[in-house]
């Protein structure tokens, strides 16, 4: 029985996650803002309620977990939030505050747990980072780069903690039907002259989101990943035509890549 920690667990991937770890016969501790239904609560050896913005968070919560299980075997960093709209009109305070949960909430997560897993010379990480952490996509910069910065924090992690029996790999979701496209936040005026560039790049986001695949088949690449005795850093996960034209990408060139990605979301 391996003791999970998941953030994030009271909607969209995090809740798929915990159901369906539970079920294999886990422990699994969760951590969210807001309490989760009572499908999940049913499933969470512990809960933890919390808001990963604030920095005491990471370590209540981990120190909760050892109290009750003694030891945390992985940890799934999944919880995270997004904006759309022009980076012109991104306001500071709303690129902090999408910082603090993508990524700052991740790091201390990290630092929380990783003294813990090095005393067991054992343990894994999960860090969910993006296709858009990949690309840097129109009217989801901002987004994209909390992602890019995950992406650099986790290789570089990846290859400090190996020595150590730790192993950290990246989960890089395309698009997915799950609460994230009614909860985004839209940083733009009523009067922007982004308006008809941006209409056009979210109904194309939007789609791509309430059609894609329920969380439950990203479930089943986190569960080869945690099965897997090397795990890789990177993980895709999605539409295949949309992780094939952003891994692509070198092999194209910046021209041709950003050419296909300006005419896919309108902006060309």
């Amino acid at each position: 029985m391996r003791v999970i920690l998941i953030t994030g667990v009271s909607s969209g991937f995090g809740r798929a996650m915990a159901k369906a770890f539970s079920t294999r016969g886990d422990a699994v501790y969760g951590v969210s803002r807001r309490v989760p239904g009572e499908d999940v609560m049913a499933c969470l050896a512990g809960h933890i309620q919390g808001d990963l913005c604030q920095p005491d968070t990471a370590e209540r919560a981990v120190a909760q977990v050892l109290e009750k299980a003694g030891r945390i075997d992985v940890l799934i960093n999944n919880a995270g939030s997004g904006i759309g709209g022009a980076l012109e009109e991104t306001t500071d305070e709303e690129l902090s505050g999408l910082f603090q949960i993508n990524f700052f909430a991740m790091t201390r997560l990290c630092r929380a747990v990783l003294p813990v897993m090095r005393k067991q010379k054992s343990g894994r990480i999960v860090n969910f980072s993006s296709l858009g952490g990949l690309a840097g996509l129109p009217y989801q910069g901002a987004y994209s780069a909390t992602k890019f910065a995950v992406e650099g924090y986790t290789e570089a992690l990846y290859s400090e903690v190996r020595p150590f029996g730790i192993h950290v790999s990246m989960l890089e979701p395309g698009d997915f039907a799950t609460g994230f496209t009614g909860s985004r936040v839209m940083a733009l005026s009523e009067d922007s002259p982004y308006t008809p560039y941006h209409k056009k790049a979210l109904k194309r986001i939007e789609a791509d989101e309430t059609g894609g695949s329920k969380p439950e088949v990203l479930v089943k690449t986190v569960a080869k990943i945690l099965e897997k005795r090397n795990p890789k850093l990177r993980y895709g996960a999605g539409n295949p035509f949309e992780c094939v034209l952003v891994k692509g990408r070198h092999v194209m060139g910046d021209q041709l890549f950003l050419f296909l990605l300006g005419k896919y979301y309108g902006t060309r």
